[in-house]
């Protein structure tokens, strides 16, 4: 016979700062997915959720001239601007950028430097997830943008469009980078806001270093593996951190994440040993955890010893012990 104990905390810790929208602006289906739900649950109580629109007929053509552009955005009422046409010239762009709410520009390919800052001057959330390849001059352009920007077409940024695109202010979305050298990542450090590079599944060293000079909350929940040597770069990163697919860590790794000082997500770790379960108690900054389906005594003890309420913002479990 076993005995059967709960133990539950909940928003003991808040990220600061809170990436990356104001609280009172509703969130489409677009933004909740790109947030991820690490930041979502620590700040749910404070944003509403609503559906995207249905597409709009931009255009029949696959191009949007500035005359279109402009009875596009005169009959369009409320909910996401969507602009299906895939090339737009820059006095289209000009009159999209114009719109309040959110625009979408997910089919245009190419982005020349006058579109880009044509599109820059938009203070809505956009997003040009079918752009396939960013010089650094339409980088440059789309760096006066305030709001968050998705830009998850590429698999590569160079180091001069990484560096004039840390310019932009708002949250950067980035989840179609596979490769990222460290050059590229240091120039990418000086952007200040929310980073997500969703499609990065490895590290070394030395890109973790560069990485962790970010000065912004940062997510990579591409990273399945994380080896101690990494785990320790992290120390260095003084905001915010989302591991998103990681699911199982070493005694190592998690002594190493202890360093990090911040805000830390682990949402899809899968168990928690008593070993990994006493390292992560240790962490300063706050710790995000999904609901453990059970958890051994063992890891309990680890976890009750150096219990820290204000270090652990969502943790949910059922742990069973010998009677």
């Amino acid at each position: 016979m076993r005995n059967t104990f709960v133990v539950t905390a909940r928003l003991a810790a808040l990220p600061t700062p809170l990436p990356p929208f104001a609280p009172h602006a509703p969130l489409s289906c677009r933004q909740a997915r790109a947030w991820g739900w690490p930041w979502l649950v620590a700040a749910a109580f404070l944003l509403t959720a609503t559906a995207d629109a249905a597409p709009p007929n931009a255009a029949a053509s696959a191009s949007l001239s500035g005359a279109e552009a402009t009875r596009l955005v005169a009959t369009h009422k409320t909910g996401p601007l969507i602009v299906t046409a895939s090339t737009i010239d820059a006095s289209a762009a000009a009159i999209l950028a114009a719109w309040q709410g959110e625009l979408i520009v997910d089919q245009l390919v190419a982005l020349d430097a006058g579109v880009a800052a044509a599109l820059g001057r938009h203070r809505g959330p956009l997003s040009l997830g079918g752009v396939q390849s960013l010089s650094a001059e339409a980088a440059s352009g789309l760096a006066a943008h305030g709001s968050i920007l998705w830009l998850d077409g590429f698999s590569t940024i160079g180091t001069a469009a990484a560096g004039a695109l840390a310019g932009h202010k708002g949250p950067l979305i980035l989840d179609g980078v596979q490769v990222l050298s460290p050059t590229a990542a240091k120039a990418l450090a000086r952007h200040t806001a929310w980073l997500s590079l969703g499609s990065i599944d490895s590290l070394d060293v030395q890109l973790a270093r560069s990485l962790a000079m970010h000065s912004g909350p940062l997510s990579l929940d591409g990273i399945v593996q994380l080896t101690p040597a990494v785990a320790r770069e992290f120390s260095r990163l003084r905001y915010p951190l989302s591991l998103g697919g990681v699911v199982a860590i070493s005694p190592q790794a998690a002594h190493g994440l202890s360093r990090h000082a911040a805000f830390l997500a682990l949402p899809r770790l899968a168990s928690l040993p008593p070993d990994v379960a006493k390292a992560l108690a240790s962490h300063r900054g706050g710790v995000s955890l999904p609901p453990l389906c059970s958890l051994s005594y063992d890891s309990a003890v680890a976890l009750g010893r150096s219990w820290n309420p204000q270090a652990w913002a969502d943790l949910d479990f059922t742990a069973t012990a010998p009677r």
